[in-house]
């Protein structure tokens, strides 16, 4: 089963990935817009509700990829998947609460899209 650890890894790096990217742009196509209302919703009641119990910004996505990380001999990351990652890329260290406010300001704005496309067509109907 250890052996499967690297493949877990690049699932959860192309996974969380993926969630990103949809939340980023799935408002924006009528194809998509309830999936993504769904998903903007259960990602903010995770970080705020569940995050009351678990901790403010709780993802399950992330704490099952850092177990995986572990696992792997790579520790846990102690911050958020989107700061990790930013890291990663730039190779330098980053403000971890600049970072945590930028991604809840930009995720509010994309919820408040998100409603707007889905709910205010009710209304004009």
């Amino acid at each position: 089963m250890k052996g499967l650890y690297p493949l877990f890894n690049a699932f959860f790096h192309l996974f969380h990935a993926a969630l990103i990217i949809f939340v980023i742009v799935g408002w924006m196509f009528p194809a998509t817009r309830l999936a993504h209302l769904i998903l903007i919703l259960l990602t903010l009641g995770s970080w705020f509700v569940l995050g009351i119990w678990m901790g403010m910004g709780y993802c399950p996505v992330t704490v099952w990829h850092w177990k995986i990380k572990d696992a792997l001999g790579e520790g846990r990351p102690g911050m958020s998947y989107i700061q990790f990652v930013l890291q990663k890329l730039l190779h330098r260290s980053l403000n971890g609460v600049a970072i945590d406010r930028a991604v809840v300001m930009l995720t509010v704005l994309l919820a408040l899209a998100s409603v707007a496309v889905n709910v205010i067509p009710l209304f004009s109907r």
